[in-house]
């Protein structure tokens, strides 16, 4: 399973509704697809597509630090090449997002060539990986007409979880009225979780969450800035509804320093993880076995990447026995094309996992080409 050939397509697919958070609005989604050749032909697909506004490096970092990478692992076995990353993680000497890619990448060459699927590649020993997955949907719509539609709408699509989309209001009455408007209209069963992407002080989120108490709130995302977890950790001894940290989970280090705190400073009760910002699947899976031993929980989201890192992400859904809540990987819709040819569908909330050797999706060759750039000189370099 020599590695014999790299080949990276840097590529800019459009948001045609935009998406909206306390961050800002996201309008495209900017990656570098990535295509391994092993011995036999066998071509692994991998994507590496950094959030630099959620800690994450640049793209022009992640696509200077894998033409680098590629120099390194060409010719070497694959699955030597696949365990070459994780030192390279462990000394943050590249982006993770970079290293995710590749290591996806080789996986998905791997599990091919093995006749594997790769949630099969992923689960641990004895256990047997989930045919669907739950997922949530994500509703940021600013108005509350509007966003009272698309929580109707996502219901009706067959969505027992939705997230719903805080921070767009400096006033506590406004952002208690939008959770109390979307619960109304979703009725009292359907899971209904709320992120504020880092947006409220401590007294506001103490505020608006002691209100929303009565919403029957599954949890909240980030209400503090990533760096607060004392801020989060007061903010826990105030509040009925459960924390759950994101931004401050942007790489392997912060997951780590965060889990290690649990027993003094308990910031949070729950982790998401995504494995596009700490570095890779193994890693991911590393993440959620530590948290599971610390009593907390996890929840898998994607990185609004294309198909190739999202069908990456829900077969570790899969393999994990430990994640049983729904996972945050309903975003390709808001992108203008996947890349695949065999969309992944939702049904009644669920999410099938494919079962076709590696990741088991083909990319649509005449989709990236459409949305294939020329990276600037420095980013070559």
């Amino acid at each position: 399973m020599q590695v014999q050939a790299i080949d990276l397509h840097p590529y800019r697919i459009p948001m045609p509704g935009g998406f909206t958070t306390a961050h800002g609005t996201f309008t495209q989604r900017e990656g570098c697809l990535i295509k391994i050749t092993i011995s036999g032909g066998i071509i692994g697909l991998g994507e590496a597509a950094p959030l630099p506004d959620f800690g994450g490096a640049t793209f022009a970092e992640t696509y200077a630090a894998l033409n680098t990478l590629r120099d390194q692992l060409l010719q070497r076995d694959c699955v030597e090449a696949v365990s070459s990353l994780y030192p390279l993680l462990e000394e943050q000497r590249y982006p993770a997002s970079a290293l995710y890619g590749l290591e996806c990448a080789l996986l998905d060459a791997w599990g091919q060539h093995e006749g594997m699927s790769l949630h099969t590649l992923l689960a641990p020993a004895g256990t047997q990986p989930r045919a669907n997955v739950a997922v949530n949907t994500v509703i940021g719509a600013a108005t509350t007409k509007a966003v009272t539609q698309a929580a109707q709408k996502a219901i009706q699509a067959g969505f027992d979880c939705l997230k719903l989309k805080m921070g767009l209001s400096d006033h506590p009455e406004e952002e208690i009225k939008r959770v109390a408007a979307v619960r109304a209209a979703i009725g009292p069963k359907v899971h209904l979780r709320l992120d504020a992407n880092e947006k409220w002080s401590l007294e506001q989120a103490a505020t608006i969450l002691e209100a929303c108490t009565q919403y029957d709130i599954q949890y909240v995302e980030q209400p503090l800035r990533a760096f607060d977890l004392e801020g989060m950790y007061q903010l826990r001894q105030r509040v009925a509804i459960p924390l759950a940290a994101d931004e401050a989970v942007y790489d392997l280090a912060s997951a780590r320093r965060l889990l290690d705190l649990q027993a003094d400073l308990q910031a949070a009760d729950v982790l998401i993880i995504k494995p596009q910002l700490v570095g890779g699947l193994y890693p991911a899976r590393s993440i959620i076995q530590t948290a599971n031993a610390a009593g907390m929980r996890c929840v898998l989201t994607s990185s609004l990447e294309a198909g190739i890192s999202l069908a990456a992400t829900l077969h570790l859904a899969a393999a994990s026995p430990e994640v049983t809540m729904e996972c945050g990987l309903a975003t390709l819709a808001l992108l203008e094309d996947d890349l695949l040819i065999n969309q992944l569908t939702i049904r009644g909330g669920l999410m099938p996992v494919p079962t076709a050797p590696g990741l088991g999706v083909q990319l649509d060759q005449a989709a990236l080409a459409r949305y294939t750039f020329m990276p600037s000189q420095e980013e070559v370099r």
